[in-house]
């Protein structure tokens, strides 16, 4: 059976790559546009499986990538697949829960309602107050408009917002939870505050009551602050690391992605540490330069070069999913030791978690 070469569309949004047999879409890629903080979403037909065209697809779709100027791919995948394209595992996933009968009692001086869209600004707004600076997230701008879904490419979300007595339009937190009777799950929580934390945990336990659910969960990072506030309640906190599948991702254009985090760089540039690095992958070269408390990026490289395996490698380290001395252990990572030393303190562990409804 001869398949022809995928087609690629633009949409509102990014791109769409997709094969075609006999006149219908067998396979088929969506490129999401994300700005994201330091997007895809694949699928081929059943009786046409196994026979090549997700990786058709995805060549096609990394090639027009980096035409269009993407600096990096993030998809969520499926075990021992997408690393065929040089994609790695790069974040992990959370999830934690709190028993229903402890949720509901929960005291707190504010109330809840259901989300009109005139609270979308506000929403959107405690959302990038309070992800400024978390890694993964993705940055929400004016032409947000709505959650497109819950905790699941299948679930559907509806959003309760916090207020204060008196105050009914003034949202001071929300939450998103799934629309459904199985669970009790909420997909992303905004605000901050033991009051705020308290009215979300307290709406979510009277659901839970509602539904005749035992536990109240959520899926938000270990250290958001809904998380933290739910330790005192006691908790059940698990964090998952997929071996080859899950959240992964690849750097698409060096030079361009670390452009892009520059400013950051900067902030974890110590002083007294060399005032230009080379960053040398498979796909290319980087030079940063450190001067007057900012980075700049050019590409190529200058010198002897920090060696890093590939993109995949160099997208876990920044991402804070592998921790540079794993790396060099690994003998994927290797340099002089001021190099080295530099490299630990530019890409430092960190918890990073993208919330469901960013994820398409």
């Amino acid at each position: 059976m001869k398949y022809p070469t995928p087609t690629t569309l633009k949409t509102d949004n990014g791109w769409k790559v997709e094969v075609f047999y006999e006149g219908k879409s067998v396979s088929r890629l969506w490129i999401i546009d994300r700005q994201m903080r330091i997007g895809a979403g694949v699928g081929t037909d059943h009786e046409h499986r196994n026979r090549g065209l997700a990786i058709r697809v995805l060549r096609r779709s990394l090639k027009l990538m980096r035409k269009q100027g993407y600096d990096t791919s993030v998809l969520f995948g499926t075990q021992d697949f997408y690393h065929r394209v040089g994609f790695a595992t790069c974040f992990p996933e959370h999830d934690f829960s709190v028993d229903t009968r402890v949720a509901e009692g929960v005291r707190s001086a504010l109330k809840t309602r259901p989300m009109k869209p005139s609270d979308l600004v506000a929403v959107r707004k405690i959302y990038e107050h309070q992800n400024q600076t978390a890694t993964a997230t993705v940055v929400r701008d004016r032409t947000w408009l709505r959650f497109p879904m819950g905790s699941g490419f299948d679930k559907t979300g509806a959003t309760e917002v916090v207020y204060a007595p008196g105050t009914v339009g003034k949202v001071l937190g929300y939450v998103l939870y799934d629309e459904t009777e199985e669970r009790c799950r909420a997909a992303e929580v905004g605000g901050s505050g033991a009051q705020v934390q308290g009215a979300i945990i307290r709406f979510l336990g009277q659901r839970a009551v509602q539904l005749r659910r035992e536990r109240v969960s959520a899926s938000v990072a270990s250290d958001h602050p809904f998380s933290v506030y739910c330790r005192s309640l006691g908790c059940h906190d698990e964090t998952r690391y997929p071996a080859n599948g899950g959240p992964m991702g690849r750097i698409i254009d060096l030079p361009g992605f670390l452009a892009g985090i520059a400013p950051e760089l900067a902030l974890r540039w110590p002083d007294g540490a060399p005032k230009q690095i080379s960053l040398q992958c498979e796909d290319g070269g980087a030079t940063l330069t450190k001067r007057r408390g900012a980075v700049t990026v050019k590409a190529g490289t200058s010198g002897r070069s920090l060696r890093v395996k590939d993109a995949a490698l160099m997208m876990q380290l920044a991402m804070g999913f592998r921790h540079a001395d794993d790396a060099i252990d690994a003998g994927t990572l290797s340099g002089t030791r001021p190099q080295l030393a530099l490299a630990r303190e530019l890409f430092p562990l960190r918890v990073a978690y993208m919330s469901w409804p960013d994820r398409f």
